[in-house]
């Protein structure tokens, strides 16, 4: 089942027991040697899970518990004339203020002075550099300095671009890398137009002190009476549901939802009353709806609980949702879902270091019009090491690195990713909708997206080329608007693409890349690999060495040498994946 990540700095070192077992390295060949071939058949399927669509919009999971039980009932849904879309149900997992908030001075994303520096063991606050693991204490962060840059620690280095060859220990603000929030705040007023934001990610804390009043209220529904007062369906949805578990607790515990409490401190916290930090809208008029899709200790959901999420959202009167979480996978249920909505859904653009024009990264590269891909952004002004890009499908870039904001039990932490760019973008777009009442949300996309900042460091790596500028979004010249709304009438969804996993293992002081490619069509071409950092171009052009997989799908490689790896897969269709790690070989 494939495995939708909440978008932030995946670690490495757990990345490593994934594959160290015997069986996972046998048979090996120096990195660079054939393997036997074999096809994957209804891998997809992972524990037998078959998402359907039926004719009235409406969907359902099956359960199959055998291999044969799945093959029986997909062949009966072939033909079942009310069925009108049948796919895995797919796993996603999961990127000095002018106020008296006590941490303010920390939030370099909302005005920065040149001064905000990380430094190794110094951090006041916990530092989460994945977000479903344990954070450095305070005081206990030490930089990964190792990440990003060739050479280091032994296993992969997940992330690596030519956007930025940094590490965080080297990173040195800049003044003026911010979102310009005290220029918006100097014009905004609270707005008079109701906005509700639909926050898909793992539950919120509600109860948090630096959120009181934040969040929407479902006015129809009576609190604690267990019965569905307004027949939608959910009982006791006050603020949202937990379509992760099927329940109305949107808040499980600190472990499971930190991610979405960050995010929503983001949007959202009490500026002004002197604790913690100051969210970016600041207006009654504004309010969150908490949409739990993601859980469990790897922040995972399914295509279901999305897809039902954003019907719920628009059925309750959201206009603007962040989904700061991500797929290689081509999803035709969530893609049609999305086309179909009238929301405006700003996205994780993906933490996989990666150009999203050739290897990209869902729902955040669908071609749709009514989607904002969002990278992130250094304090240095240069996208994070870890950020995906793309001239084409990535729209923009935001302030992504080490966030301070809030976590559950009146908590703060620091958090790094895509995950922690997009409420950037989603808030301003909440506060420009609000203020200006007779705009469109296609206007606020395009307001957006027009008054960027223009960086040398972004050019050719995001659409606009260009980072969030909320002060001039609040001043833009609507008189230049061009009126034209979404048209996502004639959109199809991408092409499955092969999916390339990449991970590591040391074994009798050998250290292996276990490669696993799938690709969902069941028309795969290609695979191969190559020394350094090679284009599909060049490996369509013959460079690189071809391999062949066992009957897993799967290709393991003894490695002789460190270096920049890059390997290549291609379906008869044409669809490429490329994806580049750095591999240290272990001594130990």
């Amino acid at each position: 089942m494939r495995r939708f990540s909440a978008l932030l700095l995946a670690c490495t070192m757990g990345l490593l027991s994934l594959c160290g077992t015997a069986g996972a390295t046998e048979g090996a060949q120096t990195l660079g040697a054939d393997l036997p071939a074999s096809d994957s058949g209804l891998s997809a399927y992972l524990q037998g899970e078959v998402l359907v669509q039926y004719d009235d919009g409406t969907f359902d999971v099956l359960s199959y518990g055998s291999g044969a039980d799945l093959s029986d009932g997909l062949e009966a849904l072939s033909s079942d004339k009310g069925v009108v879309l049948v796919q895995p149900n797919y796993t996603y997992r999961s990127t000095v203020l002018s106020t008296d908030d006590a941490l303010s001075g920390e939030q370099w994303a909302l005005s920065n002075d040149g001064t905000f520096q990380m430094e190794e063991q110094q951090n006041e606050y916990p530092v989460y550099e994945d977000p479903f693991a344990d954070p450095a204490d305070p005081g206990q962060w030490t930089p990964p300095q190792y990440w990003g840059i060739p050479g280091g620690l032994p296993g992969l280095f997940w992330g690596w671009s030519a956007a930025s060859a940094a590490s965080d220990a080297q990173v040195t603000a800049k003044a003026g890398i911010d979102i310009n929030a005290e220029d918006a705040w100097s014009v905004y007023d609270g707005g008079s137009r109701d906005v509700v934001v639909a926050l898909f990610d793992t539950g919120v804390d509600t109860s948090h002190e630096d959120l009181a009043g934040a969040f929407w209220v479902n006015e129809d529904e009576i609190p604690g009476n267990g019965i569905d007062d307004d027949n939608n369906g959910y009982v006791d949805d006050v603020n949202g549901w937990n379509f992760y578990d099927g329940n109305n607790q949107i808040y499980v515990d600190s472990d499971d939802d930190s991610h979405g409490t960050h995010g929503a401190g983001t949007i959202a916290a009490q500026a002004d009353n002197g604790v913690g930090i100051a969210g970016i809208v600041q207006s009654g008029h504004v309010k969150i709806m908490v949409l739990k899709v993601l859980g469990g200790a790897d922040g995972s959901g399914s295509t279901a609980s999305i897809v039902q999420a954003i019907q719920y959202a628009e059925a309750n009167g959201a206009s603007i949702c962040n989904l700061s979480l991500g797929s290689s996978v081509s999803d035709r249920a969530l893609y049609q879902t999305m086309a179909d909505s009238s929301m405006l859904f700003v996205v994780a653009a993906g933490n996989d270091g990666a150009d999203s024009d050739a290897s990209p990264s869902y729902p955040a590269a669908y071609g749709l019009d009514n989607i904002i891909s969002v990278a992130n952004l250094n304090y240095d002004g240069t996208l994070h090491y870890s950020s995906n890009y793309g001239a084409a499908s990535v729209d923009l870039a935001a302030p992504g690195s080490y966030i301070l904001s809030t976590t559950p039990e009146d908590g703060y932490s620091y958090m790094t990713g895509t995950s922690m760019a997009a409420p950037m973008v989603t808030a301003a777009a909440a506060m420009v909708y609000s203020y200006y009442p007779d705009i469109t949300l296609a206007d606020v996309k395009e307001i957006l997206l027009s008054s960027v900042q223009p960086l040398d460091t972004l050019r050719g790596l995001t659409a606009t080329g260009g980072m969030l500028d909320l002060g001039a979004a609040m001043t833009y010249d609507l008189s230049t608007l061009s009126g034209q709304g979404w048209d996502n009438s004639t959109a199809a969804p991408p092409a499955s693409t092969p999916v390339i996993q990449i991970t590591s293992a040391s074994q009798s002081g050998e250290t292996y890349l276990v490669v696993q490619v799938t690709d969902d069509d069941g028309n795969l071409d290609t695979t191969a690999y190559a020394s350094g950092l090679v284009s599909a171009e060049q490996f369509r052009s013959g460079a690189g060495t071809r391999f062949s997989l066992d009957s897993e799908g799967t290709a393991a490689f003894r490695v002789a040498r460190s270096g920049l790896y890059t390997f290549y897969a291609a379906d008869q269709a044409g669809n490429e994946t490329v994806q580049t790690v750095y591999v240290f070989r272990s001594f130990f």
